[in-house]
């Protein structure tokens, strides 16, 4: 038996939408990527399993457990995945309680109080745990220095829930090394296999999402070389499409022109794709990230309701939106965007408003989905649902998947909210059918 120090788990979705979601766009978990490589760096020996594979299964991390001297499971796990993550942590303890169980992810970094009252979990680290996790790995097993000198971290002592002073964020992000990817052993099952990330935080203020509040509300970027050296890596190991995961990949316009120059130089022959906001876009930049390669971009629309829009802290307004898609219709460039439904000042007036708008992007070759407005922990809606005046019903966290109403709102019961989506889910479809029969446009390039 061979001793493994570290087994990192990706927790899957209990949610059906979720799961045929992956089998289309599943990409491997790049955040344990990162932390594996700092862990690698210290000379640990380190396995990740991604049980949101369908080749993964319980067998597989129990069987993991057989094969080698596990001494620390970390699980990463968003609040829908987190029950599910609770219940593989207690298998875990149930084959050796002298297994360190560690959580970490988006819903323990907020919820830490509730999940540290499972005794299956002995550490929450939160946020970004690339130095809160390799330095409570020497503490665990290198006996370096006290547990409470580890931020970033908090834990159950004598009955009580103790939080350490947290980890100053890495500011300048080049000083990461690339994730390596060997680390993954099923790489080429993902759908999409060769992701990046170049920023980490938002500017935004959206009331529905969490990543300013993850990021501490600071944006940091790294530079344009750096990311280019990380493309021609993947190309290295026979990647030709590469997507972007930032949440807003275009913040900065001088490194944004500083990424398509690079690309164009060094003439990679790679095409990716990237998220970005309507507000940060112009046609001459769409213009020059297609000669460096970009095939396509997801816009983050969220409504074609202007008072919606504003009662969501977009910050947008819908004569961008439709520029936006124009130029990428004009270019040749994919867009996609997604429409919210259900947020706080939604109405079926506002809904039929947000329809008008997704056929206007459909008729400029854009692609458009919808999902449910849903408070995860960490966002505005969750910290204050009485300000939006939302009545926040489902406590099952399962439920909590952008396909599920989990709240009742001023205007929209939770029913009225399910029904809508339908509702504007076969409106768009009956769009597309009608403009372009069974061919729908779709990405021609890269993934």
């Amino acid at each position: 038996m061979t001793t493994l120090d570290v087994l990192l788990v990706a927790a899957p979705s209990p949610s059906p939408p979720m799961y045929y979601a992956l089998k289309r766009q599943g990409m491997p978990p790049l955040g344990l990527g990162y932390l594996a490589t700092a862990l690698l760096q210290e000379n640990y020996t380190v396995k990740i399993l991604d049980m949101c594979l369908n080749s993964i299964t319980v067998d597989s991390l129990i069987q993991i457990l057989k094969d080698n001297k596990v001494r620390i499971v970390g699980f990463s796990c968003g609040t829908e995945s987190y029950s599910l993550a609770v219940q593989l942590a207690k298998l875990v303890k149930q084959y050796d309680m002298d297994i360190v169980v560690v959580f970490g992810g988006p819903h323990v970094s907020f919820e830490y109080t509730d999940a540290l009252k499972h005794d299956e979990i002995d550490y929450i680290v939160f946020y970004e745990g690339e130095v809160s996790f390799r330095n409570l790995c020497n503490h665990l097993l290198r006996g370096e220095g006290h547990v409470s000198e580890v931020k970033g971290i908090a834990y159950t002592e004598s009955g009580n829930i103790k939080r350490t002073p947290s980890q100053p964020l890495v500011m300048d992000l080049d000083t990461l090394s690339f994730p390596d990817r060997r680390i993954f052993d099923n790489l080429t099952e993902y759908p999409i296999y060769a992701t990046v990330s170049t920023s980490r935080g938002c500017p935004g203020r959206c009331i529905f999402c969490a990543a300013g509040t993850l990021s501490g509300r600071t944006y940091r970027m790294r530079s344009a070389k750096n990311i280019v050296r990380e493309f021609e890596h993947l190309k290295e190991l026979g990647c030709g499409h590469v997507v972007i995961v930032d949440d807003t990949m275009t913040v900065n316009a001088k490194r944004v022109n500083e990424f398509a120059d690079e690309l164009i130089q060094r003439d990679l022959k790679m095409t990716w794709q990237c998220e970005s906001r309507v507000d940060n876009i112009t046609k001459e930049i769409l213009l020059k990230l297609k000669s460096s390669g970009l095939a396509a971009i997801q816009f983050g629309v969220e409504s074609g309701s202007q008072t919606s829009l504003d009662c969501m802290k977009k910050g947008i307004d819908l004569e961008q939106v439709r520029n936006a898609f124009k130029w990428c219709h004009e270019l040749g460039i994919y867009a996609y965007t997604n429409i919210i439904v259900g947020s706080p000042s939604d109405t079926h007036e506002s809904i039929c408003e947000s329809l008008r708008v997704a056929e206007e992007i459909i008729e400029l070759g854009g692609m458009v989905v919808t999902t449910i407005c849903t408070p995860f922990p960490g966002t505005e809606l969750w910290e204050n649902p009485g300000v939006y005046g939302i009545e926040i019903v489902e406590k099952d966290l399962e439920m909590y998947t952008l396909h599920n109403p989990i709240f009742n709102t001023k205007h929209m019961n939770m029913g009225e909210i399910r029904n809508a989506r339908y509702t504007l889910k076969q409106a768009i479809a009956k769009t597309y059918k009608r403009l372009y029969g069974d061919n729908p446009p779709q990405q021609t390039e890269g993934v």
